[in-house]
């Protein structure tokens, strides 16, 4: 009987010794995995390059910052080196300029000024930068060009280029925000500002920080 009570008594501590190894290994590839998702995927070297003519170490060092490639028309989410979360976007149909009333994307840095809807539905309608009682589903036909989901306005850091006169980008109206022309994202063809899809939008809201630096380059 004392027997069979000591290995039972054995049996438990081994299961329970198992279960805190497996445990701890499972934390452990936690971890990784998250270490890995923070470190996310490591820029080229010509994207370095094009990063470094636009003095990005001087501005934003290794912290989180927004590079919006009109050219490859990419969304990217920049920290320590490494792109930390992209997507594809739509910048001006008209090319790129500063000028009010161009309807075209103004290049150089800018900063997000404001985050304006948090927690409203996908589909969420905005009109100057108010939530209206309108929700945009797909499928809706629209001829206009909608506002939705998510709104980050953007403020030229950069006087004579994107800031101040008529070639304010605060002042133009310059956002970053969802559409309800999904299907030509990652094409050219929003009135100036830098369209995500609506899900995206949402992902980018959430990540991006109020204040955080904005890169537009050719």
């Amino acid at each position: 009987m004392v027997l069979w009570l000591a290995l039972c008594m054995l049996a438990a501590l081994g299961a329970l010794l198992a279960m805190m190894h497996g445990s701890t290994a499972a934390m452990a590839n936690g971890q990784e995995d998250r270490v890995e998702v923070l470190e996310g995927v490591a820029l080229t070297d010509v994207q370095k390059a094009i990063l470094a003519e636009q003095g990005w170490d001087a501005r934003v060092g290794e912290g989180l910052g927004v590079w919006v490639s009109v050219h490859e028309q990419r969304f990217r989410l920049i920290q320590n080196a490494r792109v930390v979360w992209q997507a594809p976007c739509s910048t001006a149909a008209k090319g790129i300029g500063s000028k009010l009333g161009s309807f075209q994307t103004p290049l150089g840095w800018h900063s997000v000024a404001e985050k304006i809807g948090g927690g409203k539905p996908i589909g969420q309608v905005y009109r100057d930068k108010r939530a209206t009682s309108e929700v945009w589903k797909p499928g809706d036909a629209v001829k206009e060009d909608l506002i939705l989901t998510r709104v980050l306005t953007l403020k030229g850091e950069e006087p004579g280029r994107n800031r101040d006169g008529d070639v304010d980008s605060f002042a133009r109206g310059i956002y970053i925000h969802g559409t309800n022309d999904e299907a030509r994202i990652g094409q050219v063809a929003s009135h100036g500002c830098v369209r995500l899809t609506n899900a995206d939008v949402i992902e980018a809201f959430d990540r991006i920080p109020q204040g955080t630096l904005v890169l537009i380059s050719e």
